[in-house]
């Protein structure tokens, strides 16, 4: 059986609440993973057995020789995540998941985020960065207001460098909260008030027959789920990112 520990090599706070976490020395299977995979992880327990396994979405590119996975404090295992130490051993297993398997041949594609469900998104984002990627694409993040939101220059330079427009829907703004954010001389990067409605996504989704991905808690989902058939989609034809892994490791 493949050896699954991996070492942290760093531990990076990304806002209050979510942090990406560094690993190297991780098995041979990762090499083989593609944007929008998962892994699970465990971490030493004070008796000095491992935890039980839990998912995370890998948010760096598949390029990437360091692993990463971008996880937001809620609770006592994502707590003592974020406090781990260059050198400490993790269980590492992956990668997992088939949310974004194709992604790379698709020309028109819109990504919907909710809070930290921007992590599979960033990997491919990522990804198109690497391979200087030409399809056109879309991304919604919805958070409560700008500061839920993270890798923001990161996001606003692969503008520059992809055929990549960005709405950051931000729920607690009005109007005026969300205008004040937005910069003129980057027409790429929009800001909305409120929640993604459907007359956000008319007014921002384009071409003909766009291949939807949605991640993010799961009344949002269902909350976006109905947006997107009001406006004549088949919910079905929307990607959903619902981690395939059935835990008990």
């Amino acid at each position: 059986m493949e050896n699954s520990t991996a070492r942290v090599v760093r531990v990076e706070k990304e806002n209050s609440d979510i942090s990406s976490v560094y690993m190297e020395g991780y098995a041979e299977s990762f090499s083989k993973r593609f944007a929008g995979n998962f892994l699970t992880l465990k971490i030493k327990q004070e008796d000095g057995q491992w935890s039980k396994a839990h998912p995370f979405t890998i948010s760096c590119a598949p390029e990437d020789p360091v692993l990463r996975a971008t996880i937001k404090r809620l609770g006592e295992f994502t707590t003592r995540v974020h406090a781990l130490k260059p050198g400490d051993e993790l269980d590492c297993a992956g990668p997992y998941g088939l949310f974004c398997k194709g992604i790379d041949s698709i020309e028109n594609i819109v990504l919907i985020a909710g809070g930290v469900g921007i992590t599979p998104f960033l990997s491919v984002l990522r990804h198109f960065r690497n391979i200087k990627a030409l399809n056109r694409v879309l991304l919604i993040w919805s958070n409560k207001g700008i500061e839920d939101a993270f890798a923001l220059d990161e996001l606003k330079a692969m503008t520059a460098e992809l055929n990549l427009r960005i709405v950051h829907n931000l729920s607690r703004e009005d109007a005026a909260g969300a205008a004040q954010y937005a910069d003129p001389a980057v027409q790429s990067v929009m800001y909305e008030p409120g929640r993604c409605t459907r007359e956000v996504m008319k007014k921002h989704i384009s071409g003909s027959d766009p291949a939807i991905f949605l991640c993010g808690p799961p009344p949002m989902q269902d909350f976006i789920l109905a947006e997107v058939e009001s406006l004549g989609i088949d919910p079905k034809n929307v990607k959903k990112e619902n981690f395939a892994w059935k835990g008990g490791k």
